[in-house]
Formats: C-alpha cells, structure tokens, sequence
C-alpha cells in the first residue's frame, strides 16, 4: 500500500499506450458490489482470498480473460496486481513481465493519507497491523507481498521523487520494447 504502483500504472499507460486491467478495482469491486457489500480493502482481501482457496490463479486467469481481447488485437497490457507466487508465475508462464513497486513504511503510509480513497481511511496501527498480515504468509492461498516480489523482473524502489521514478520506468520499459522488435 502506498509504494507508487498505481503512479507507475499510470505513466505507462499514458506514455506507452497499455491498457490496464486491475484486479481490485475492476474484478473484486464489482464482484462486492453485486453482493451489497462495501468493497473496503478487508473485503477485497478476503473476497480475493476466497478466490485463491478455489484455485491458486482463479483471480488472475478471471482478470487475463478480460484482457484476452486487447493483447490479441495487438495491444499491451498491464494487469495487476499479484499478492501470490501463484498468481506471479501465471503472469510469468503466459509470457509476463513482472514489476514490483516498494518504498520505504512511513513514506507509504504518509501518501495512502494523502490519497484518501475509501480503502485507504485507516489508523497508523490498523496499517502496520495490515502490512505484517499481507506481507509474509505461509497459506499460499493468501497475500505474501514479500515472496511475489521477489520473483519480480524488475523492483523500482519508489522513495524519491515521481520524475526519479519515471526515468527508472523508462530505463526498463525501453530495454523490453527494444527486445520485443
């Protein structure tokens, strides 16, 4: 939470054209919502949750379904995010290139503040308690934030400023367009 994912989502949408799919915002949402419930970050979790002990990559291969259109029209896509080793070797094994996103606790926790979405109205404690639980599980059904980023391709480390964070995308985002001609 608050590490810059949805900033770096945004400048490759606009400078690269990708078209976005997001597994919370789009696919747990409106699962929630069709259901009456109020899609705050514990229910999109659980939700996901309940999704994963159904198969480890069912909210991936849900999100990739949506995507299939535009990537075979040509396009490129982004979709995210991936909380598991399962859902990260399922973007991998279909020919994914994986991103991760991080930056240092107070600073993440200062910009969620700043952002105010409705999933994000949470104490100091309600976060720090949020992080440990999302950051390292041993349920593989389950976020384990610290693992799935570690199989990443590439880890921007997002403490400076959003132009520092836009040079390091593009640096990446030039060598893999470069190596798709």
């Amino acid at each position: 939470m608050g590490a810059g994912k949805g900033t770096v989502v945004e400048y490759i949408k606009e400078k690269y054209g990708f078209k976005h799919f997001a597994v919370s915002d789009t696919f747990l949402v409106g699962e929630l919502r069709k259901r009456g419930v109020e899609p705050d970050r514990l229910a999109r979790r659980t939700l996901a949750n309940e999704l994963r002990a159904q198969g480890p990559t069912k909210l991936m291969e849900a999100v990739y379904e949506m995507a299939k259109p535009s990537i075979e029209k040509g396009g490129h896509i982004i979709i995210e995010p991936q909380h598991t080793i399962a859902e990260v070797e399922f973007i991998k094994s279909i020919g994914g290139v994986m991103f991760a996103v991080d930056a240092d606790f107070r600073l993440r926790y200062e910009r969620i503040i700043k952002r105010g979405s409705e999933k994000d109205n949470i104490t100091l404690e309600q976060f720090i308690e949020q992080q440990q639980f999302e950051l390292k599980q041993t349920d593989p059904n389950k976020n384990n934030l610290m693992a799935s980023m570690s199989r990443a391709n590439y880890i921007f480390m997002n403490n400076g400023s959003v132009e520092e964070l836009h040079t390091e995308i593009d640096k990446v985002m030039g060598e893999l367009l470069k190596n798709e001609n």
